[in-house]
């Protein structure tokens, strides 16, 4: 006798897919008005700095609209080809914002060892421009907190990533603030110093992104097998329990089992797989749960 069980317990990817969306679109707006202002004082200054600023501004910017793209593929449901679905689209589009984010730390640290070793006269302070950049830095702190929390309370690693990309900006932005006081002061070297500094601080945050993400790519095991055998094992009526397997998706996680039950009629045998997957969320969380009973 051979049966299989399986529940999805998953929430709606396509209220989801409308949220997701929506912060992106609030984000891109503010985002483009940071573009805005950083450009203006680019322009204005002819500081490389500012200006690397508005280029990694515009970066935030086209992440926002590539998110909507990702999103277009990774809410479509599960088909022949993709069988547990799409999601994993989104955690891929994540994976990509950690090149964005290491592509601006060797700009950061190349640039810095160039001042550092051939120092050249930076642009004289401004009052109004460090103002400007201070409307920037309280701007990019809103998307940041804003962003982050919805992507945590969506549990969405595209939102998640990107506001750790936001993270940077605001690291970036507060050095050339700092700068623009330190060049009038006269202290030159310092500038470079402190971006090198906020390389570091760019680093961790791809650091973070990679490890949240890439155990979803490669597929590694979401809960300890043992963990899950004495859970299942605790059903009365289960004699034994293996062949498990589980992982992490981006909107839903995977749970698949074996077991060995007495009696071993059929309706005994469903009744036991019913609690077996009840137990199993119950201990584990919301998750797709597939239970295979042997004979």
């Amino acid at each position: 006798m051979k049966c299989r069980m399986q529940t999805t317990s998953v929430s709606n990817i396509s209220e989801y897919s409308t949220e997701t969306k929506k912060v992106l679109f609030v984000v891109f707006l503010l985002n483009m008005l940071v573009l805005i202002i950083d450009i203006v004082a680019g322009i204005a200054t002819r500081s490389l700095g500012i200006i690397g600023g508005a280029v990694h501004s515009a970066a935030d910017a086209l992440n926002n609209i590539v998110g909507f793209f990702v999103l277009r593929f990774a809410v479509e449901p599960p088909d022949d080809k993709h069988p547990y679905g799409h999601g994993k689209f989104e955690t891929l589009s994540a994976f990509g914002i950690v090149v964005f984010l290491g592509i601006a730390c060797l700009e950061i640290v190349k640039n810095s060892i160039s001042r550092l070793i051939n120092p050249v006269n930076l642009p004289i302070y401004r009052t109004g421009i460090v103002w400007l950049l201070s409307l920037t830095l309280v701007i990019n702190l809103i998307v940041w907190i804003y962003e982050r929390y919805m992507g945590k309370k969506l549990k969405s690693d595209l939102l998640v990533a990107d506001s750790s990309h936001t993270g940077a900006d605001i690291l970036i932005t507060i050095s050339v603030i700092i700068s623009q006081f330190f060049i009038a002061k006269g202290f030159l070297w310092i500038d470079p110093i402190i971006a090198i500094a906020i390389a570091f601080f760019v680093i961790k945050a791809g650091y973070e992104i990679l490890t949240s993400t890439v155990p979803i790519l490669v597929d590694e095991v979401w809960v300890d097998p043992k963990k899950i055998s004495e859970s299942v094992r605790s059903i009365s009526g289960v004699t034994e329990c293996y062949d498990i397997q589980s992982r992490r998706g981006p909107y839903v996680s995977f749970i698949e089992c074996k077991i060995k039950v007495v009696p071993k009629d059929l309706y005994t045998a469903h009744l036991i797989a019913d609690k077996v997957e009840d137990k199993i969320k119950s201990d584990f969380g919301k998750c797709k749960v597939t239970v295979h009973v042997e004979p």
